[in-house]
């Protein structure tokens, strides 16, 4: 018992001791910084428990069970400042609203941030390594695989889309009757998404779908499930997941083998894009070609799917913002719809901008410090003077306060009002405080494709419905956060055919 207790003593004596090293540590580095840069401390957030932030993790549990999460976090930079140090059952984050700041960790000072600490150990084995995990020179091998293809022009392969469209529109009740349009959207979306990375769709919108779409999607959630929770998924249903993706990069390297023996190239066929068989190109390794195109499956499933149920839901609640999207539709005729013709339509980039203002697909960035850096802006009272970043601290840029800001976007910033994007409106995206994507090195690939999609997609149903009705007796938008956002309560709408 008395070598027990002195065993557990002398370990508790290392850890302390481990502690005060490591703070002298890095108050010494800071104290350079400050002479340097002039660097001064960020405010820090009044936790009544000061070791571990038990207090405040328990409020943000309580405002996320709510589904207000975002508006929690909003509400502590109103009363903390743009700029702020917290503790919620964690090591002490940097809490940040600032454009120079989050233009600085995105763009600026990228090289000295990255996520792999973070999300290397729990994307395996279901995601393993790739863009979405890795930093560095592997990141750098990840991105070379993808961006070529989400470069192309090709990406916005209207008349495959129009194919899986024709299918949705055709689920969606035609007699006014109210039903959820989530689930069938993202069901679109699967179809779309799984035909581009892997050239065969699971057909989800099919009466009978040649494959077994909701285990896949059972097996898929589950793997986000475990990873959000930071937790191995478990060994049975990502292995589901794996086993179908397995079986294309199969097909795509026994592809690339015959196109060698043939001693032709898979560029001389550009008719269809294919994101898995353009990788192929550039690595032969399976393994490697399934965790790079899961990582790329990963975010690009539902990410779409869910932007397009906030358009809706916004537009259920704003029906005059319908009418004018349906006069501006109405008014190209019978013009085939074009990747330039919907560049054009002016209201319908609006209702898109503004609802991706409002709703991001991740409201909140983390990253973590890759050396001891500096941050323009943060430290001090007024969060103004230069802000410096110990190696291994986690700073998250909040991207739903930022858009929410009234000192950006005005006093009705919390309102959906498409008309902000107007002509002569001030440059958000230069300016760093519109990013729906997030800017810099590390910014969505598929911006375009993602925003292309969303423009036919409302387009078309412009084309088809004459007036939307919100179905939801809950006004307000309930979040659900998972590894994405999107509505606790689905998209309950109400369609009434032209």
């Amino acid at each position: 018992m008395s070598y027990a207790l002195e065993l557990a003593g002398t370990i508790l004596l290392i850890y302390f001791f481990s502690v005060a090293v490591r703070k002298w540590s890095e108050r010494s580095r800071f104290n350079d910084a400050a002479r340097k840069y002039s660097c001064k401390p960020a405010r820090l957030y009044p936790n009544k428990d000061p070791f571990l932030g038990l207090d405040l993790f328990v409020a943000i549990r309580k405002a996320d069970s709510r589904g207000q999460r975002s508006q929690a976090y909003a509400q502590l930079h109103k009363t903390h400042g743009d700029t702020f140090e917290m503790k919620a059952l964690s090591a002490a984050q940097v809490q940040t609203v600032q454009p120079e700041n989050i233009q600085a960790v995105s763009a600026t000072n990228f090289s000295d941030f990255g996520v792999g600490p973070m999300r290397g150990n729990i994307g395996a084995p279901f995601l393993d390594r790739g863009v979405f995990t890795e930093d560095g020179e592997f990141w750098k091998h990840s991105r070379s695989l993808i961006r070529p293809t989400f470069n192309r022009t090709e990406i916005a392969d209207l008349g495959s889309f129009e194919q899986h469209v024709s299918r949705f529109l055709a689920l969606i009740p035609t007699n006014s009757s109210p039903f959820d349009l989530q689930p069938l959207v993202k069901r679109l979306f699967l179809d779309t998404s799984t035909e581009f990375l892997f050239g065969q769709s699971i057909e989800s919108l099919l009466p009978e779908t040649p494959f077994d779409t909701a285990d896949f999607m059972k097996a898929f959630d589950y793997s986000l499930l475990g990873l959000a929770l930071r937790l191995i998924a478990g060994p049975l249903k990502p292995l589901f997941v794996h086993a179908f993706v397995d079986k294309h990069v199969a097909i795509a390297l026994d592809m690339q083998k015959q196109i060698a023996r043939s001693g032709k190239t898979l560029t001389s066929n550009p008719e269809k894009y294919i994101l898995l068989h353009q990788m192929a190109m550039e690595t032969q390794d399976p393994y490697d070609l399934r965790a790079q195109i899961l990582n790329v499956f990963f975010p690009a499933r539902d990410t779409a799917a869910i932007a397009f149920g906030n358009i809706m839901f916004e537009l259920a609640r704003h029906p005059h913002f319908w009418e004018e999207l349906r006069a501006e539709v109405l008014g190209i005729g019978s013009q085939q719809i074009t990747f330039e013709l919907l560049k054009s339509l002016k209201i319908v980039k609006a209702i898109i901008s503004e609802t991706l203002r409002l709703h991001l697909p991740a409201s909140r960035i983390t990253r973590i410090a890759l050396r001891d850096t500096v941050l323009p802006v943060g430290g001090g009272p007024d969060a103004r003077s230069p802000l410096f970043i110990a190696k291994g601290k986690v700073i998250e840029m909040d991207l739903y306060s930022l858009q929410r800001d009234p000192k950006i976007w005005g006093s009705d910033a919390g309102e959906f009002k498409p008309q902000r994007w107007r002509a002569g409106r001030p440059l958000w995206e230069a300016n760093w405080q519109y990013e729906p994507f997030l800017g810099g090195i590390r910014m969505c690939p598929a911006q375009n494709q993602v925003l292309t999609q969303l423009s036919y997609l409302l387009v078309r149903m412009a084309q088809e419905f004459r007036a939307v009705d919100n179905k939801d007796e809950t006004l307000e938008y309930v979040e659900e956060i998972k590894m994405t956002v999107e509505s606790r309560n689905g998209v309950n709408i109400a369609l009434t055919s032209a």
